[in-house]
C-alpha cells in the first residue's frame, strides 16, 4: 500500500548501511542526502518536492548506500515493494514517473563523466542555495518559457526540444522547435560541481553559444564555468532564435 508520513526537520528517514523496502515520493519539503566518510559528513545532494528516493530498494536488498534526513517538515508518500510489484502486473504505467527519474539520473551521470572527465560524484537533484534566474531575450525564447522570466532552484535543469511522447519527457524547459531542427531533445543542462555553476551541453545537434564561447555540436568542448552575474546563451548555435540571459548569483 502507499502510506503518507510527516517527517520533522532534522528527522532520519533512512540510515546509511540498513536494509529496506520501501521507496519515497516528496510531496512537500526537502530533505538532504549524506554519506559518512570518517568523521566528515559528505553531503551528496538535496531533493525536493516530486523527487523519489530509495528506489533501488525496490527490486534489490542491499544495504541503503546513504542517509537521508529531513531538511525542513517534509511530507512522504511511501511505496512498498508489495506494492511495487503489483503495480508492474496490473498498471505498468503506473510506474513510469519512477522509471523516468531514474533514467534521468543514469542519463545525468553518463553527460557528467563526458563533459567533467568523472568529476561528478552523483546523479541526483541539488537545491541551488540562491534561484538562478534565466531570461528570454527573443519572441520564441519567450514563448518556449510561457514568460520572459524563470527563476531555477533545481539543479541540475534539463532544456531540450518538446518530445512527441509525453512518457518519457524528462526536460525542466520544454522548448517547441519545428524542421529543421535547432533544438536537439536533450540539448543542455545546467549543473553544480564542486560548489561552482557550469552549462554542458548534452551531445547536442547544434550545439550551445555560451558569452561566445562554442559547445557542443561538432566542439570537443562540451562545459563552460559560469561566475557570477549575467551569462549570454544561445540554443542551436550562433543564428538561433533561442536566445537567453542567465543571471547567476
Amino acid at each position: 500500500m502507499t502510506d503518507t508520513v510527516r517527517f520533522k526537520k532534522g528527522a532520519t528517514i533512512i540510515h546509511e548501511g540498513t536494509t529496506g523496502s520501501n521507496a519515497y515520493l516528496i510531496l512537500s519539503g526537502s530533505v538532504e542526502v549524506y554519506k559518512k566518510v570518517g568523521d566528515e559528513k559528505l553531503v551528496l545532494s538535496r531533493l525536493v518536492k516530486g523527487n523519489i528516493f530509495g528506489e533501488m530498494s525496490l527490486v534489490d536488498d542491499k544495504p541503503r548506500s546513504a542517509t537521508i534526513a529531513a531538511l525542513e517538515d517534509t511530507e512522504v508518500r511511501i511505496l512498498s515493494r508489495e506494492r511495487f510489484e503489483s503495480m508492474l502486473e496490473q498498471n505498468p504505467r503506473a510506474v513510469i514517473p519512477l522509471l523516468k527519474q531514474v533514467f534521468q539520473r543514469v542519463r545525468y551521470l553518463n553527460q557528467m563523466v563526458t563533459a567533467f572527465c568523472g568529476q561528478a560524484s552523483t546523479g541526483t537533484v541539488e537545491l541551488a542555495t540562491q534561484p538562478l534566474q534565466l531570461r528570454a531575450k527573443t519572441e520564441e525564447a519567450e514563448q518556449a518559457m510561457q514568460g520572459k522570466e524563470i527563476d531555477i532552484s533545481k539543479i541540475p535543469f534539463q532544456i531540450g526540444r518538446t518530445s512527441s511522447s509525453s512518457v518519457f519527457g524528462s526536460n525542466d524547459l520544454d522548448i517547441e522547435d519545428t524542421e529543421p531542427y535547432r533544438i536537439s531533445r536533450c540539448h543542455c543542462l545546467l549543473t553544480i560541481v564542486d560548489n561552482e555553476y557550469y552549462v554542458v551541453d548534452t551531445v547536442s545537434s547544434r550545439g550551445t553559444v555560451v558569452d561566445g564561447s562554442k559547445i557542443g555540436g561538432r566542439e570537443e568542448l562540451k562545459r563552460v564555468l559560469l561566475e557570477s552575474g549575467k551569462h549570454r546563451i544561445i540554443l542551436g548555435g550562433e543564428e538561433s532564435p533561442y536566445v537567453f540571459d542567465l543571471e547567476v548569483p
